[in-house]
């Protein structure tokens, strides 16, 4: 059975944590507020493990999530400064499972943290690491941030493809950004 961990995916990532679910036998999903969210799909809900957890205290949600472990799939939303804990679920990933990290617009600056999250996951070659980079959309001379169905959209692309790094939306002209 395929096992899928979901970590920040209930608000605008919630229709590609779906989409994780969909291939999945059973998906660990850890949230501050885990225990109040559904798939609104009675096999998805059925496969789901809540897991009321903030990763704000790292120590107490790695020790709940890692008796589940290892896992095939993830799609996570982790604030950069996590560093460590990003390695920590690196390291619960099974042989051949894809890991696909979502990061903000910030992250994709020369040098930045995407670029520096990619090398530091080379010391996990058993798994594939797929990137997301949140940009915005320019529509009609104005700029927007991406709508939750876009960056859900992007995350999906990634799922499926295992493409190293999808951008959603753009992230140039940087001085255009809303």
């Amino acid at each position: 059975m395929r096992k899928a961990l979901l970590i920040g995916t209930t608000g605008m990532l919630a229709q590609a944590a779906g989409e994780l679910a969909a291939g999945a036998g059973k998906t660990v999903l850890a949230a501050r507020n885990a225990s109040a969210f559904r798939f609104a799909n009675p096999r998805l809900d059925a496969g789901l493990r809540k897991i009321d957890a903030d990763y704000a205290r790292p120590s107490r949600f790695l020790g709940l999530i890692r008796p589940e472990a290892p896992f095939d799939m993830a799609l996570t939303w982790i604030r950069p400064q996590a560093e460590e804990m990003r390695n920590a679920i690196a390291r619960m990933m099974a042989k051949d499972a894809l890991l696909v990290e979502v990061m903000g617009s910030g992250a994709s600056r020369p040098g930045g943290f995407a670029d520096k999250r990619a090398k530091a996951m080379r010391l996990f070659p058993h798994i594939r690491y797929a990137q997301v980079i949140l940009g915005f959309v320019i529509e009609d001379g104005k700029s927007r941030w991406l709508t939750h169905e876009e960056i859900s959209s992007a995350a999906i692309k990634a799922i499926r493809s295992g493409d190293k790094r999808t951008i959603a939306g753009r992230l140039e002209p940087w001085e255009k950004r809303p």
